[in-house]
């Protein structure tokens, strides 16, 4: 199996957090848990029907956080 559903996965929490769909904080881990999953189903260590799930729930995740608000300066 190719791990081209892995990497649109990791497409979709770019374009997600880039867009401010979802938390920035949140959607950068989950992207970054979704390349190394994916390192890892091309390096044989996971099977890759195991790699997908494993990719899914960290979209799943990323999508259920909400951006947080703009940060504001004070000058105090």
């Amino acid at each position: 199996m190719e791990t081209a559903p892995i990497a649109a996965i990791a497409a979709t929490l770019t374009h997600a957090f880039e867009t401010g769909r979802v938390c920035d904080l949140v959607g950068r881990g989950a992207r970054a848990r979704v390349l190394r999953i994916q390192e890892l189903v091309e390096g044989g260590i996971l099977p890759p029907l195991t790699g997908l799930q494993l990719a899914r729930e960290a979209e799943e995740l990323a999508l259920c956080f909400s951006p947080l608000p703009e940060e504001v300066t004070n000058d105090r």
